[in-house]
């Protein structure tokens, strides 16, 4: 499928469209039918949303993110509202990223009440988008009281027995943008302490996302962890932090024979804007090629701006 379509591409009508979304056509003047839908549009997807085949409403998500990701000029978010309620939990499971860059008390009352959806991939999910407005709160952008609903809610959930892990990390994850908070620390030193290598690397993100250098030791040492995941985690948790310390652990993963790590390496590095970080990667720039010299150019202009600033 491409989403490339002429300028001039003609429009449809939403009742068009959604016949032709069940056709299983998903060309590009079909999915523009989608965006900017007024209450009444929105009220015929509603009532056609069940009928479209389970296959092409997911797909019908996808293509909708993935078009709203190449250009700002389409505005889908009132579709993946509905799709928030769909019966079944993938289609609601993705619906939710889809709309990351909503922050309306709407959407925010949606993702309270997923906290207790029957699918725990979708309360996961729900936790990671909390993280979106738990950033805000911790910054003062929310009324206190949203953001003591936010704090308590992933608490509950980040401290809960009965949920999986996946649930629990992501909800970890999240709560740690209220940065050193009782009981914030506690919990990700246990996360930390767990058996499960990916409560540990959720514990590692937890720590960048406080912004508390009380963790720069613990994330050093696991820059050469074994496990690539690990690495990643504290690479990515080190340029949260900015700490300048952390550029001697971090340069030799430009090396990292993982993509991801090495990219993680390399965008820290940028973030932290140090002298010697700016060393680092203008020296890297020399010699290298492909997705990391992109990645390197993108850090350099990071360390600029954040020089002249």
């Amino acid at each position: 499928m491409s989403l490339e379509t002429p300028s001039n591409t003609p429009s449809i009508a939403l009742a068009d469209a959604i016949l032709a979304i069940s056709r299983g056509d998903f060309s590009h003047k079909v999915l523009v039918a989608f965006s900017d839908l007024d209450r009444e549009k929105s009220g015929q997807l509603r009532r056609a949303w069940p009928l479209i085949a389970l296959e092409n409403r997911t797909r019908l998500i996808r293509a909708l993110d993935e078009l709203a990701e190449e250009s700002v000029a389409y505005n889908f978010s009132r579709v993946y509202r509905i799709a928030l309620e769909d019966d079944d939990p993938g289609v609601r499971q993705i619906a939710i990223p889809a709309l990351w860059e909503e922050e309306s008390s709407e959407l925010l009352d949606f993702l309270f009440g997923m906290t207790d959806d029957p699918s725990q991939d979708v309360r996961a999910e729900a936790m990671r988008a909390l993280g979106h407005f738990a950033v805000l709160a911790a910054g003062g952008e929310l009324e206190d009281e949203t953001g003591e609903r936010i704090f308590d809610s992933l608490l509950r959930m980040a401290s809960s027995d009965e949920e999986p892990q996946l649930v629990r990390r992501y909800a970890l994850e999240s709560l740690a943008s209220f940065g050193g908070r009782k009981p914030i620390p506690d919990l990700i030193r246990s996360a930390y302490d767990d058996e499960d290598q990916s409560v540990r690397a959720g514990a590692l993100f937890a720590m960048g996302r406080t912004l508390d250098p009380r963790w720069l030791n613990v994330l050093m040492s696991e820059l050469t962890a074994e496990d690539p995941e690990l690495r990643y985690e504290a690479a990515r948790a080190c340029g949260e932090l900015g700490d300048n310390r952390a550029v001697e652990g971090l340069a030799p993963l430009t090396a990292d024979p993982d993509t991801e790590v090495r990219l993680a390496a390399i965008t820290s590095l940028g973030k932290i804007a140090s002298p010697g970080a700016s060393r680092v990667l203008r020296r890297l720039a020399e010699r290298a090629s492909g997705d990391d010299l992109q990645a390197i150019e993108e850090a350099i202009e990071q360390t600029e701006l954040l020089a002249g600033l």
